[in-house]
């Protein structure tokens, strides 16, 4: 069965897309999955939730741009735009993507993304020559699943272990490079993340990867606080509003909002801790 991808486009006559992918919305957890599977709620309802776009606040304070910004709506629930109930779709994706950008004759691109979002944002970086530079927020590259229990697995995976394991390693295949190795010119990617995130250790060793193994310009923003997961993104939209509007320029942030430990690792300082 096909896949498409499915959003809200926001045109302001720009040469300049920008493409925003979703994150996990609060209500859904174990309980909203159970719910799904036995048929509690309608699959429109759903469908519906994910009319709710992150970040649109973005697209209102630059009109300078045009906005895509794409529903992660698969698996009845999620798909982390990866896979549609236990095949994988981020080629399909990925090529549907780059015959948008091409047909609307975008000359830049950029594409920001959290936690699953991030993931999505990657993925279509990897497989979309287009693409000029990627943020992402506490990328979910683990493919944190089990929080919509044996439902969320049902849904996602089509009771398919085997499947379940490749997508939960799909970052450590090498087929998932394959396309992005041979383009001529690589996306520049900057993650932002916190010593607390339980993605911390992935993103630093995808981060490690791009360069390492692909010569892909890639930077690690690290947020030296307490806070886990989704608090790094809930607690600081400034911030992150903040880096999303410069998404365009050389170098996102100002001399004294990261202190660089070293050319592609970045601390924030004090004034950005408080960018709440």
């Amino acid at each position: 069965m096909a896949v498409t991808l499915n959003g809200k486009h926001i045109q302001n006559q720009s040469d300049t897309l920008v493409v925003i992918f979703q994150g996990v919305f609060t209500k859904t957890n174990e309980a909203y999955a159970d719910r799904i599977v036995q048929k509690q709620i309608p699959d429109e309802e759903v469908k519906n939730l994910h009319s709710y776009y992150h970040f649109m606040k973005v697209s209102m304070r630059n009109e300078a741009r045009d906005y895509l910004y794409l529903e992660d709506y698969y698996s009845q629930l999620y798909g982390w735009y990866l896979f549609d109930h236990g095949r994988f779709i981020y080629e399909e994706l990925s090529e549907q993507l780059s015959r948008f950008i091409k047909d609307q004759g975008y000359r830049h691109v950029y594409l920001v993304g959290s936690s699953k979002g991030g993931v999505g944002a990657i993925m279509m970086a990897l497989h979309c020559p287009e693409i000029d530079n990627v943020y992402t927020m506490v990328p979910d590259l683990r493919i944190s699943t089990t929080g919509f229990g044996e439902s969320g697995r049902h849904l996602f995976f089509n009771q398919d272990a085997a499947f379940e394991a490749e997508v939960k390693t799909i970052f450590e295949r090498e087929k998932t490079f394959e396309k992005f190795a041979k383009f001529d010119k690589k996306a520049r990617f900057f993650f932002f993340t916190g010593v607390r995130d339980y993605g911390f250790r992935p993103v630093t060793d995808f981060h490690n990867k791009l360069m390492d193994d692909f010569q892909a310009e890639s930077h690690l923003l690290i947020l030296p606080t307490p806070e886990p997961h989704s608090p790094l993104i809930k607690n600081h939209p400034n911030l992150m509003n903040h880096l999303i509007q410069n998404i365009d320029r050389e170098v996102p942030w100002e001399a004294d909002e990261f202190t660089s430990v070293s050319k592609n690792v970045h601390i924030a300082t004090y004034k950005t801790i408080g960018m709440k």
